[in-house]
C-alpha cells in the first residue's frame, strides 16, 4: 500500500514539473557577422536578432566587447563605449523578433569576443518572454579575412516571484546620444550608478532633483493623462530601467527608475504621479528643500502625530484600567472574607 502511495505521489510530481516547464516562454538571441575581409582601421557591422514565442514589446540588454581590438562607432538604440553598450529598443511593428545593428572598427589584430548579457525580452503587456545570452568571436587581421564563430543560448523565463520587480511595462527608452550626458556634476556625486538629472514633461518634481534623493512626487491636473519621464545617468556605461506606464489614472501612479553600474550596483528612484479628480486642479504643496533641516521637520511632525495617537489611546485605556482595578480590589476583599470565615469555622 505504501509503495502505491509513493508511486502515485511521484507521478503527480512529475506531471506538475512537466506542466510548469511547458508553461515557460523562451527567448533567443543570435549574432550575424560579415564573412568578408576586414582590415585594421576598416568599419564592419554586427547584427543581433532577438526572438521570442510571442510578439515583442521591448528589449533591454548589454552588449560587451573587447575594446582593445575593436571600437564602437554607432548602432541602433545603443549607447556606451569602453567595452559595454546599453541596448534599449522595440520592433517597428508587431513581430516576434527584432534586429539591431552595430558598427565597429578594427583597431588591433586579434580575436575579439562579443557577448549579449543581462538581456530581458518583454511582451507588450510587460511579461518577461526570456533572458537569452549569446556570443560571437571576430578575428581582426592586418589584411586577412574575418572568421566568425558564435553560440546562441536560449533561456527560460524566470519564476514570477524572482522577476516581479522587472515585469512591469517598460515605456521609456534610455538616451542613446553622448550629448545627453552633459549635466553639470553635483558636489560629491559618484561617477557611475546614479542619475545626474531627472525630468518630467508635465508637472514638477517635488522636491527638486538631487542624485541622493530617491523619492519624488509630481502633481498634475485631470486634463493630463500622460507623463513621460527621462533620466540621465552619471556614466554612459550605466544600465537604466524604467518601470510603470506613462499613462496616468486618476489618483496615484508609481514609476521607478533603476540605474545599474558595470559592477552590478543598483540605485532605485521612485516617482509618484498624482493626477487630480475631474473638475479639480493639481494640489501641489509647497516644495521643500533637501537640507537636513527639512528632514528634521518631517521627523518632528511624525513625532507629533504619534503623540496625538498616544493621547487618544490613553483616553480610551484609562477608564478601562480603572474598572479593571476596581474589580480586582472587590475580588481581593471577597477572598479575604472567605478565608476569615474558614478560620472561624475551624
Amino acid at each position: 500500500m505504501l509503495k502505491k502511495i509513493i508511486s502515485a505521489f511521484s507521478a503527480g510530481l512529475i506531471m506538475c514539473v512537466c506542466c510548469t516547464v511547458g508553461a515557460f516562454a523562451y527567448g533567443e538571441a543570435g549574432f550575424s557577422i560579415p564573412s568578408g575581409a576586414v582590415k585594421t582601421g576598416e568599419n564592419f557591422t554586427v547584427s543581433v536578432t532577438f526572438s521570442a514565442e510571442d510578439n515583442i514589446g521591448s528589449v533591454q540588454s548589454q552588449l560587451t566587447y573587447d575594446d582593445s581590438l575593436i571600437e564602437f562607432v554607432s548602432g541602433d538604440n545603443a549607447a556606451g563605449g569602453g567595452g559595454t553598450l546599453t541596448v534599449n529598443g522595440f520592433p517597428d511593428s508587431e513581430s516576434d523578433e527584432v534586429t539591431f545593428s552595430f558598427t565597429f572598427v578594427g583597431i588591433s589584430e586579434g580575436t575579439a569576443r562579443l557577448d549579449i548579457e543581462n538581456c530581458a525580452i518583454y511582451s507588450y503587456d510587460g511579461s518577461l518572454l526570456g533572458s537569452p545570452t549569446a556570443y560571437a568571436n571576430v578575428t581582426i587581421s592586418g589584411g586577412g579575412a574575418v572568421t566568425a564563430s558564435g553560440n546562441t543560448v536560449t533561456s527560460a523565463k524566470e519564476e514570477p516571484e524572482k522577476t516581479a520587480k522587472t515585469t512591469t511595462s517598460v515605456t521609456e527608452k534610455a538616451s542613446s546620444e553622448a550629448e545627453t550626458q552633459t549635466e553639470k556634476p553635483q558636489t560629491g556625486m559618484p561617477d557611475k550608478g546614479v542619475l545626474t538629472a531627472l525630468t518630467v514633461d508635465n508637472g514638477t518634481l517635488t522636491p527638486d532633483f538631487a542624485y541622493n534623493v530617491y523619492d519624488y512626487t509630481v502633481y498634475v491636473d485631470y486634463s493630463v493623462d500622460n507623463v513621460e519621464i527621462e533620466g540621465t545617468t552619471a556614466s554612459l556605461s550605466d544600465y537604466i530601467w524604467y518601470t510603470g506606464t506613462s499613462e496616468c489614472q486618476v489618483g496615484s501612479n508609481v514609476r521607478t527608475i533603476t540605474v545599474t553600474d558595470v559592477d552590478g550596483n543598483s540605485t532605485v528612484y521612485t516617482v509618484t504621479i498624482i493626477r487630480a479628480e475631474e473638475g479639480e486642479t493639481a494640489a501641489e504643496p509647497e516644495k521643500s528643500d533637501n537640507s537636513d533641516s527639512s528632514k528634521t521637520k518631517k521627523k518632528t511632525s511624525s513625532s507629533a502625530v504619534s503623540n496625538d495617537a498616544m493621547e487618544k489611546y490613553r483616553d480610551i485605556l484609562n477608564p478601562a484600567l480603572g474598572i479593571a482595578l476596581a474589580v480586582l480590589i472587590i475580588a481581593l476583599v471577597v477572598i479575604v472574607v472567605w478565608i476569615r470565615g474558614q478560620f472561624k469555622k475551624k
